[in-house]
């Protein structure tokens, strides 16, 4: 919308535009959130696996260790 557009508009149009951009922003922030809880769970779920690799390998390289 241009300028000249938006001068046109009554302050009632006007505050809708504004309720429905506020709502929208409410909306992707929310989103944003949730989308942040679910990458640290997937952060979490990584590192937890990852060591317990580690803890697999190191067992695994003991046990091979012992048996030569």
């Amino acid at each position: 919308m241009t300028d000249k557009e938006i001068r046109k508009l009554s302050k009632v149009q006007l505050i809708e535009i504004l309720y429905l951009i506020s709502k929208e922003n409410d909306e992707i922030r929310e989103e944003n959130l949730q989308l942040k809880a679910r990458l640290d769970a997937l952060i979490g779920e990584a590192i937890a696996a990852k060591q317990q690799n580690i803890i697999t390998e190191t067992s695994t390289d003991s046990n091979e260790n012992i048996e030569v």
